[in-house]
């Protein structure tokens, strides 16, 4: 199976910087991809609180800092051969709790000081709590019609419909990387840079976040109906192989 490519914030701004430490981590006996994991589950509380605080400079740099130990504790995995379906677990419901705590810390300061809407704050949770709910099922369903995880994956690596793109799809190509920003670009963004540019910034974030949360969670439900299909036309492809 080919591999998924990378992140396009991960390939270029973590992997430089999270790999040659991953490495130095990994040698080290106390260093096991939980207690990373761990750590990055405190930083995300932390941004969280710091966000709904108001100290949005310190929150995004936790943010950033969450992000770039939630990836290094699946690198020393890797190199230490130590992962484990526990971990995994771990990993995922830490990503979650931070990065919803994150956004619901934003949307509070940013309401309680007349930043925001109310209405846009509480329609930014549902539109994430929609897009998490979508990206969970077409994955499920993808993986009981034998296609990964139901993604674009390596396939926009191949569309080469506009000229003026190809260079830029070359370079994906080279660095496995993928050429559309997503969800990690989208919570980057939001979460951790534009917070470091100021109160305005932060407030205009959450009207980022809800367009990309809306259109996200609109492709993933086309793509489900897509692979819902595939399984009604092939049934067999529901009771896997025997």
């Amino acid at each position: 199976m080919t591999a998924r490519p990378r992140d396009i914030w991960t390939r270029l701004a973590i992997d430089p910087l999270a790999d040659p430490l991953a490495r130095a981590l990994a040698r080290l006996a106390w260093v096991t991809p939980n207690r990373v994991t761990v750590v990055s589950g405190l930083l995300g509380v932390a941004a969280a609180g710091c966000l709904a605080t108001g100290r949005l400079r310190l929150g995004g740099i936790l943010f950033l800092l969450r992000f770039f130990a939630d990836c290094v504790d699946g690198k020393v995995a890797r190199l230490q051969g130590s992962g484990s379906h526990r971990g995994a677990l771990l990993d995922v419901a830490t990503d979650v709790v931070c990065v919803t705590a994150a956004y619901a810390g934003l949307a509070v300061w940013a309401v309680r000081h007349d930043h925001a809407d109310p209405a846009v704050a509480a329609a930014l949770l549902a539109a994430l709590s929609c897009y998490g709910w979508a990206l969970a099922h077409r994955k499920h369903l993808a993986e009981q019609a034998g296609l990964g995880d139901g993604g674009s994956g390596p396939a926009l690596l191949r569309r080469t419909d506009l000229p003026l793109l190809d260079p830029w799809l070359r370079v994906c190509r080279r660095l496995g990387m993928s050429p559309v920003p997503w969800a990690v670009e989208a919570e980057t963004l939001v979460l951790g840079l534009l917070p470091l540019a100021g109160a305005r910034a932060a407030a205009g974030g959450l009207l980022v976040a809800l367009a990309f949360y809306v259109i996200a969670t609109v492709v993933n439900l086309r793509r489900m109906w897509r692979i819902a299909r595939r399984l009604d036309r092939v049934p067999s492809l529901e009771a896997g192989p025997p």
